[in-house]
């Protein structure tokens, strides 16, 4: 795999083995017949490639792991910086990934277990997925600053969530710190090299916004604040406390500030004198290929984009025919309200009831956090999941926003399900007490399944709101999946058909009934494919559900598919049929 995962590529993302039969458990360290010598081998190189990810710099180590002793990695040798955006760091990452793929393929898949034999699919998947994407061809296609994924708003929540719980990590984090400014530069390099190749393509108004929120609040960040307040947790006497503070804000301003001062100039002088380009993927002239390529690894399917694109034109009319069936005319159910008055509350509310539907986990801890302000005010979600290490004591954090203050919306209620129960929280405990290889549940997990599954999750958790008439549930239900699945009809006219915002407006409200205002072009224009893994994946979970109802028939079992499809992992789509198929016929 990529050894260099990188920041970029870590926010934009934004997380297996195949399944068996529902009366037996999937993937834990007690084979049932023990393993020969080369299977044995094929473990010990899958810990390799784990470790080798692990130790690409010092980001991914502290996202991944709590003590990297785990695996035998000294944290102080893995350098303090989040890489470079280089054409050296490209080239060294095509042939890392050249390199890894080489060594699978060595392997004889025929000498492998079941279990093996997926994980060996899975990672192929991923690495030609990579070794695609990286052609130099694509080096300057994808933009460094980019409304949703761009390390412009990337930043800001790395910082916010990051914790420590000694001095040397703080010194650490110090070093990270310091090292923003150099990484931002060569963002900034990169763009320049963008510009100069004609891929320029950038909302330049909302980057520089973004940039004047950071740098009018400066050191009075919550940011910093609130890794201030960490160092007072620490066992440090009163000047080293003071000291690390200093320290802390010193580095702050010298390079996480200075950062965004880079940006702003740097915007301002592409937006006088560059060659903005602001139209989609297919007005450049690899575009539509790498377009191709981008649908593919976000729907993690071999779907051509004309097949995505006939999968989601059915499912948004079938979605605006069951609306039209549910809804009042008055359309009061948009209006409707929960009774829920904290997050606590709802997420309990779900666990009460989820299991009659849901396979157990034996843990399922959590603690719910405030995001930063400085991370609220610019997010517009009401909460995310911030999953815990891969050696960690598997107790999610669901961060918060602090600003929302409609509790009592359905919408709020659907993402704290879909971060939460029986989204995210409980889908990430669940592949690591069934699935033995953290490889597959952590880097080489498949962000279509993940992805798809908590918007299922979310969707399919309306069931447990008391109160509120079925219909108006569904109504509701059937109305937000019109509107997002509309979004991935646009996006593919957008950066596939090269539709420009009067021709996307047009045609998406023609055939499906949905305004895209400028926002919402916008958002897709400068992010291609950010919705397909959410709602392609939930469209694909749902056609499998419907072929396990016909081929079952009165077999079938909720609970029992829902098992096979957690058993699954967070796998490629082709992997998940494949193994629901085998799961069908026993």
């Amino acid at each position: 795999m990529p050894k260099k995962i990188g920041v970029l590529l870590l926010c934009f993302v934004v997380l297996l083995s195949g399944c068996s039969s529902s009366n037996k458990t999937a993937y834990k360290e007690e084979p049932e017949e023990e393993l020969t010598e080369y299977q044995e081998e094929f473990n010990d190189f899958l810990k390799d490639q784990l470790v080798e990810t692990l130790e690409s710099d010092y980001y991914t180590l502290h996202s991944y792991l709590k003590d990297p002793e785990t695996y035998d990695i000294d944290s102080a040798s893995v350098e303090k910086t989040f890489g470079r955006m280089d054409a050296e760091s490209m080239e060294e990452n095509r042939k890392e990934i050249q390199e890894t793929l080489d060594q699978l393929q060595a392997f004889d898949y025929e000498q492998l277990t079941d279990q093996q034999q997926d994980t060996y699919d899975i990672f192929t998947y991923n690495m030609e997925c990579s070794k695609e994407l990286s052609d130099p061809k694509f080096d300057y296609i994808a933009s460094a600053f980019s409304p949703m994924t761009g390390i412009h708003v990337s930043f800001p929540t790395i910082f916010a969530d990051w914790t420590f719980d000694s001095e040397q990590e703080l010194k650490d984090l110090i070093l990270m710190i310091q090292d923003v400014d150099d990484y931002t530069q060569s963002a900034i390099d990169y763009t320049y090299i963008q510009n100069e190749k004609g891929y320029l393509c950038l909302d330049f108004d909302s980057i520089l916004s973004y940039c004047e929120k950071i740098l009018d609040k400066g050191v009075e960040s919550s940011v910093l604040k609130g890794l201030q307040d960490q160092v007072d947790a620490l066992d440090l006497n009163s000047d080293q406390t003071k000291a690390y503070k200093q320290e802390l804000e010193q580095a702050f301003s010298d390079s996480y500030l200075k950062a965004y001062e880079l940006i702003k100039a740097a915007m301002l002088d592409l937006k006088q004198n560059g060659n903005n380009h602001p139209n989609g993927l297919a007005s450049f002239d690899v575009g539509k290929e790498y377009y191709s390529l981008l649908m593919k690894n976000n729907t993690g399917s071999d779907m051509e984009v004309i097949e995505v694109e006939d999968l989601m034109d059915t499912a948004c009319k079938e979605h605006l025919q069951t609306f039209i069936e549910n809804a009042d005319s008055d359309m009061s159910f948009l209006f409707t309200s929960t009774n829920y008055t904290g997050y606590e509350q709802m997420l309990d509310d779900i666990q009460d009831q989820m299991f009659d539907d849901f396979p157990k986990v034996e843990s399922l801890e959590y603690e719910i956090k405030d995001m930063e302000e400085d991370v609220a005010s610019d997010n517009g979600v009401a909460a995310y999941f911030q999953i815990p290490e891969i050696d960690g004591d598997l107790k999610g954090q669901l961060r918060v926003n602090p600003n929302n203050n409609n509790m009592k919306a359905i919408d709020t209620y659907m993402t704290v399900a879909h971060e939460g129960m029986p989204g995210h929280m409980y889908q990430y405990n669940y592949a690591q007490e069934h699935i033995s290889e953290p490889l597959r549940w952590s880097i080489l997990a498949s962000s279509a399944y993940q992805e798809g599954y908590a918007t299922y999750a979310q969707h399919y958790s309306l069931r447990y709101l008391k109160g509120i008439k079925p219909k108006q549930l569904k109504a509701y239900s059937e109305y937000m999946l019109v509107i997002y699945d509309a979004l991935v009809l646009a996006d593919i006219g957008i950066h596939y058909y090269n539709w420009d915002q009067e021709k996307c407006q047009k045609e998406i409200e023609e055939n499906y009934g949905i305004t895209i205002d400028e926002k919402q072009y916008n958002q897709l224009l400068y992010t291609p494919c950010a919705f397909e893994p959410y709602y392609t994946g939930y469209e694909q979970i749902m056609d499998l559900k419907e072929r396990a109802k016909n081929t079952l028939k009165s077999d079938y079992n909720e609970k029992e598919f829902h098992t096979i499809l957690l058993n699954c992992g967070p796998a490629p789509f082709f992997i998940v049929e494949e193994n629901m198929a085998k799961a069908w016929k026993a």
